[in-house]
């Protein structure tokens, strides 16, 4: 049996947000524009990482706690090689990402109980100084 999944992808209208997501924020979270990374490393490149990344706020939404869990991870595996300030990239992308697609009131979703619960769990969350028994 073929796996015709894709079509489904194909009939969305054109300009939505995962052009908007290549077009964008491909470009600030790599540092080239789609053109110059397909150039450097290949067509599929910037195509794939567009998904990874919109595939990555799906799985963020649908499972925060485990996406939650696996930045904390992910984080610590970079410090091994990075300081903190190095990591403040990602920051700086995670701003520039929020300003270049804005969302309207409409595109606002009330919180689930998970989000909400998700969002308490961040407050909660102690930051290197304070595990180190400094105060913020």
């Amino acid at each position: 049996m073929i796996n015709t999944n894709w079509l489904r992808d194909a009939l969305l209208p054109e300009h939505g947000p995962p052009d908007d997501i290549y077009d964008l924020a491909v470009p600030i979270w790599c540092g080239e524009s789609p053109e110059e990374l397909a150039e450097r490393l290949g067509d599929e490149y910037p195509c794939a990482y567009a998904a990874g990344f919109q595939e990555g706020l799906i799985m963020a939404m649908l499972r925060p706690e485990w996406a939650q869990g696996l930045f904390h991870r992910l984080r610590g595996y970079y410090l091994t090689t990075h300081t903190p300030e190095d990591l403040l990239d990602w920051e700086r992308c995670a701003e520039e990402t929020t300003r270049a697609l804005p969302l309207s009131n409409a595109d606002s979703v009330s919180e689930s109980r998970e989000t909400k619960l998700a969002l308490k769990l961040l407050d909660q969350i102690d930051t290197p100084t304070e595990r180190k028994g400094e105060s913020r």
